[in-house]
């Protein structure tokens, strides 16, 4: 059976209640949904480095990056590349 946690990601990233879910490592989302083309793509985080930028991938590739300033990039997520993951926070 699933976790409670795990099972509240899982069906808040299938409603696409939020762009930006919990923070098991304080101040990174554990997932990133954002646009590409007419798909949305759901990123997990990876890790967090020491400099503070943090690497985010689907189940099989690289998704986004964050840099130390909080701010997402990935190139076609024109609703996610270049806003700060506060600014995702509750967007959808």
């Amino acid at each position: 059976m699933m976790k409670p946690t795990v099972w509240g990601l899982a069906l808040a990233a299938t409603c696409g209640v939020s762009t930006a879910f919990a923070d098991i490592i304080e101040g990174y989302p554990d997932t990133l949904v954002c646009r590409i083309g007419a798909e949305r793509i759901v990123g997990y985080l990876h890790k967090v480095n020491d400099d503070g930028s943090a690497i985010y991938l689907t189940l099989a590739q690289a998704f986004a990056t964050v840099t130390p300033d909080g701010v997402v990039h990935r190139d076609g997520a024109d609703d996610c590349d270049g806003k700060t993951l506060e600014e995702l926070r509750g967007k959808f």
